[in-house]
């Protein structure tokens, strides 16, 4: 397990305007409280001095469908907040990698996370993620866990060892090939990006292993 701290960034992303037009407010995501299954329903605690202003940001906030005070007290109040059908959201992405985010603050333009994730893999996976979507993601810190992150003889991780084995097995190495990066996808229950980045990585990782003579260099 990792854990890491990353600043996410984009005009899109949840609550992007009201970060941006409210620069003296912070705002956190409340994480023990529930999702609304059936709506992108979030609870966010602002801090603030002037809430006529921070709820004249929200309603032109277009990332904002939907939103009502539910606590208030001084200088803070705790919003019931919908997203619109705008909104960029890239914690779906994290759970989708096993991961879990523990922490969400406003920063800068964007959202300061604390994530906790299964291993190196799934922060590459975020980032390609990332730069596919036109998202800022800088990792400004990354703690292991771990005494040593848990890889094979060869160098490999075991999403990568998955992703390698699977990939051969059904026939992706074949001419033609038999299977495609989409079909591994669904069958290993990850994005298409996760699984190009794994199969890339491996084939790296063994290569340097196995073909690479340092010595020549």
């Amino acid at each position: 397990m990792i854990s890491t701290r990353v600043y996410v960034e984009h005009p899109d992303l949840a609550l992007a305007h009201a970060i941006r037009s409210l620069p003296e407010a912070e705002i956190s995501v409340v994480s023990d409280v529930g999702t609304d299954p059936r709506h992108s329903v979030y609870y966010f605690r602002i801090e603030a001095a002037d809430f006529d202003a921070v709820e004249s940001t929200l309603e032109a906030d277009h990332t904002v469908a939907e939103f009502s005070p539910v606590i208030e007290r001084a200088g803070e109040r705790t919003y019931r907040i919908e997203y619109s059908d705008d909104a960029k959201l890239i914690t779906p992405q994290i759970s989708e990698r096993g991961g879990l985010t523990l922490e969400s603050r406003s920063y800068l333009n964007g959202w300061l996370l604390q994530l906790q994730l299964e291993d190196h893999d799934a922060l590459y996976d975020l980032d390609e993620y990332a730069r596919e979507e036109g998202l800022r993601f800088d990792v400004l810190e990354i703690t292991q866990n771990d005494e040593l992150e848990d890889r094979s003889e060869f160098g490999l991780t075991p999403s990568q060892t998955e992703a390698l084995v699977a990939a051969y097995r059904h026939g992706y190495y074949d001419e033609p090939r038999e299977s495609s990066v989409e079909e591994l996808a669904d069958l290993l229950e990850v994005s298409r990006t996760a699984v190009s980045g794994r199969l890339r990585r491996g084939s790296a990782e063994l290569i340097e292993e196995f073909l690479v003579d340092e010595s020549r260099d």
